[in-house]
């Protein structure tokens, strides 16, 4: 799959998980109105939550976001656990063999198998975009490394105009230092003459 397949696939995804947590957040509020039992304001409590999730992972297919991606991820895969467990659960309080039951009982399976294959699309395109953020680190830490490399090389370049200052002092010092023993020999052997 290449990278737009891959963006168009994720964004796909999340329209279909949205237009999914939309249907689950009408019938959640549906059934609070007509009974308004606690379980049911959990369930829409938790749609919105799902929405929420739903509308980072748009936002990070959109922003290019890892982390954004990655709490969908977490999330959905904590969902199908879940899920899974619920239906085994199901299965495993049935008192006998149900056909009709067993037939309506495949399908949640099949949603979590659908669901598990839209998973690990976005999983690819979160290995894709972690890897691309990674590069990015790359580069930019070798920048920063060049960067400072070169403030590194300016602040030698300064010290060596400093030494190289101190130097040139150090040498006008011992030049006037040797004009002035010149000059005293001088005076003296003008003295010299003199007397």
């Amino acid at each position: 799959m290449g990278d737009g397949y891959l963006v168009l696939c994720s964004y796909c995804i999340a329209v279909l998980d949205l237009a999914s947590a939309l249907l689950f957040a009408i019938v959640s509020g549906m059934v609070y109105a007509k009974h308004g039992h606690w379980t049911s304001m959990a369930a829409l409590v938790f749609t919105i939550l799902w929405i929420c999730l739903i509308i980072m992972l748009l936002l990070g297919i959109y922003w290019r976001r890892v982390s954004f991606v990655r709490y969908w991820l977490l999330f959905t895969c904590l969902g199908i656990l879940l899920d899974g467990f619920l239906l085994l659960y199901g299965l495993t309080l049935a008192i006998s063999v149900n056909w009709e039951g067993i037939k309506i009982t495949v399908l949640p399976f099949v949603g979590l198998a659908v669901e598990m294959t839209f998973v690990y699309i976005i999983y690819i395109f979160y290995l894709h975009l972690k890897d691309l953020d990674e590069a990015k680190r790359v580069q930019g830490g070798a920048e920063y490394d060049y960067q400072e490399q070169n403030n590194e090389q300016y602040e030698l370049k300064e010290l060596d105009k400093k030494d190289n200052l101190q130097h040139i002092k150090k040498l006008i010092e011992e030049h006037n230092d040797e004009e002035k023993a010149m000059l005293k020999e001088m005076q003296h052997n003008l003295s010299a003459d003199w007397v």
